[in-house]
């Protein structure tokens, strides 16, 4: 069970608590109530592994633009020292290896922004949800407290 399902669970046990009457006040299975909690606790682990992992994945992700735009540079120069050599093209060989750098280089960028902004939506999403679980539990928290 997820944590989102662990949260509903203790808003559905809040929901069928019995109320005490004239009062928003309910009385819940104190027990049950941190049995869900506990395995909140067990399950955060979890969500932060998946937060490191897509931090890996994102460095992999920048690692790997990186070195398909270092190897499409490095073959574009070749191409280029090989252009340039040719007497009777040399001036439009320079042209084109220079558009070619400067496509390669436009492209490594963009892979890499794509990246990096891909990296930081899903890691937003990830903290969003955590905050939500957290707000949601120091609530939670409170209701338990204001029972006492």
């Amino acid at each position: 069970m997820d944590i989102l399902n662990l949260l509903e669970r203790i808003e559905d046990i809040i929901e069928e608590a019995s109320k005490f009457p004239l009062s928003n006040k309910v009385m819940i299975d104190k027990e049950e109530v941190l049995e869900v909690i506990n395995e909140i606790r067990l399950k955060l682990p979890d969500e932060i592994n998946r937060a490191s992992w897509v931090a890996k994945e994102r460095q992999r992700i920048l690692n790997e633009a990186q070195s398909e735009a270092d190897e499409l540079i490095e073959k574009v120069r070749d191409q280029q020292k090989y252009l340039i050599e040719e007497n009777e093209i040399a001036k439009q060989a320079q042209r084109y290896a220079e558009q070619l750098i400067e496509d390669a280089e436009r492209k490594a960028s963009d892979m890499k922004i794509g990246a990096y902004n891909y990296s930081d939506e899903i890691l937003s999403k990830l903290q969003e949800k955590i905050h939500e679980i957290n707000t949601i539990i120091e609530q939670n928290r409170e209701v338990l407290k204001d029972m006492e």
